[in-house]
């Protein structure tokens, strides 16, 4: 399996980072009136700084235009990546929202 053709679970375009792993059960997915509203979680032992460095080089590939730190923006959506840290594992949280 080759890291291109992984994806976030629940967002079909949103590439995984290197061997981050989806974290189980962390899909939440709603589909409202005004849109979807879409998180996930990806985990692993990397530097915040090149998780960071790798989604804002290839998002705006994909169309997700920056609009503040790890705040993309495409169509009527905001896309938000949130990261924590716990030992020395990361955990990326994305959520997709519609643009208010």
């Amino acid at each position: 399996e080759t890291t291109s053709s992984r994806f976030i679970n629940g967002m079909e375009d949103i590439p995984i980072f290197k061997e981050m792993q989806y974290v189980e059960d962390s899909l939440v997915l709603f589909d409202k009136v005004d849109g979807r509203y879409v998180s996930s979680e990806i985990n692993g032992r990397y530097e915040k700084s090149e998780i960071t460095e790798f989604y804002n080089k290839i998002l705006p590939n994909l169309g997700w235009e920056n609009s503040g730190f790890l705040t993309f923006k495409r169509g009527n959506e905001i896309l938000e990546i949130g990261l924590s840290e716990s030992e020395d594992i990361i955990t990326v949280i994305f959520s997709i929202y519609p643009l208010k």
